[in-house]
Formats: structure tokens, C-alpha cells, sequence
């Protein structure tokens, strides 16, 4: 018996079982746009999707988008915590930002990105993945960077251009900057922050540069 004639049902099945498996994704009734756990810890924020293009550009040509997500945690090193002392992902734009992450250069379409991949693609100097402790001040407290470790990936799981609503998941361990002059809280925090179970879903935005 030809042993592909008896595998080849078997195969077709498998394939549209995991093809239909449903990726996890936010909850409509979610709170927040993103959502994650950080070093076992529920995190949370309010995240925008920058799609940059020149002037002169065609919106359509731009192909890629930055992600970045503010939160007003508070965390040790802070003092009293954030000052005023908010608490709600900076739902409210004026929150005090205690917490930042950013992904760069990440394809405006469905996939799995290597953050080490989406590092190497930057056009400008500072543009890499990180997560940045931030005082009351606005200054900076204590950075981490990627620097290779398990897991380090975005993916983008929906892409509606008709809403312009990007969807997607992330996992992320950073390691602390060791390159800047010394900050407040290096060494006196963990020495990775491991982002696990990260989910958003956000509205587009279209910036201009000049």
C-alpha cells in the first residue's frame, strides 16, 4: 500500500485543524489596547500604532508601523509612586507616564517578527525595542534593551485596513542597558524584564514627518 496515499487524508486534516485554530487575542470588552504580564505580574497600557511617512508619500507605499505603549504602573524606586498618583493604564492622557515600551520597523501585515530582526532594520540611531522606567520628573529611571534572549517576538494576527485596526500578540525578554551612563535603578531592578501573553489591538495612526 502506497504509504502518501493512506497519510495524505490525515495530512489535510491536520492542516485545516490548525489552520482553524483560533489565535488569542484581546477581549472586546477589555479595558485596555494592550495587555501582557510582566516577570508574573498583570501589565497594562494604552498603546498607539504610528504608521510615519514622508511627505509626499502615498499612505498605501508605507508598510510598516512603530509600536508604542505607555502605562502609569507604579514600581520600586518611584518614591510615593507616580505624582500625581494615577493608576489607569494612561487611559487619561495626562497620566504620569511611569513605564514605556516600544517595538520598531514592525510589517504592516500578518506574521511573526524576530525583534533582533526588526532591531537590525532601523533607520535611526535609537530605533530598537526597549522598556523604560521613567521618574516623576520624566526622567529616566532605568532601560532595558533586547539582547537575544528567549522569547523575542511580535506577531500580527489581524490587519483590517478597511478600520484600520492592527491586531496581535508579543513576547518579549529584555535585558538592562548596560551602554548608558549610570541610571538611578540599574542593578537595584531585575535583571530582565520578561513580557509573556502580550495581546493589542489598536486603531492606526497616520503621522506626518517634516
Amino acid at each position: 500500500m502506497d504509504i502518501m496515499k493512506v497519510c495524505f487524508p490525515y495530512a489535510i486534516i491536520l492542516l485545516a485543524f490548525v489552520s482553524c485554530t483560533k489565535q488569542p487575542s484581546l477581549p472586546n470588552n477589555s479595558t485596555f489596547n494592550v495587555t501582557s504580564v510582566l516577570n508574573d505580574t498583570v501589565w497594562f497600557g494604552t498603546g498607539k500604532v504610528l504608521r510615519l511617512r514622508e511627505e509626499g508619500q502615498k499612505v498605501e507605499n508605507v508598510r510598516s508601523f512603530n509600536l508604542v505603549v505607555f502605562t502609569d504602573i507604579d514600581y520600586p524606586g518611584t518614591g510615593q509612586g507616580p505624582n500625581p498618583k494615577t493608576n489607569n493604564g494612561c487611559l487619561d492622557p495626562e497620566c504620569t507616564r511611569t513605564q514605556s515600551l516600544v517595538i520598531y520597523n514592525i510589517p504592516l501585515k500578518k506574521g511573526r517578527f524576530k525583534i533582533a530582526k526588526l532591531d537590525k532594520s532601523r533607520q535611526r540611531k535609537n530605533e530598537y525595542a526597549s522598556l523604560s522606567y521613567i521618574g516623576n520628573s520624566g526622567g529616566l529611571y532605568n532601560l532595558y534593551v533586547y539582547k537575544g534572549l528567549k522569547p523575542g517576538w511580535i506577531k500580527i494576527t489581524k490587519f483590517d485596513k478597511a478600520l484600520g485596526i492592527v491586531e496581535g500578540r508579543f513576547a518579549i525578554s529584555f535585558n538592562q542597558d548596560t551602554q548608558l551612563e549610570l541610571l538611578p535603578l540599574r542593578n537595584k531592578m531585575a535583571e530582565t524584564a520578561h513580557f509573556t501573553d502580550g495581546l493589542f489591538r489598536i486603531k492606526v495612526t497616520d503621522v506626518l514627518l517634516r
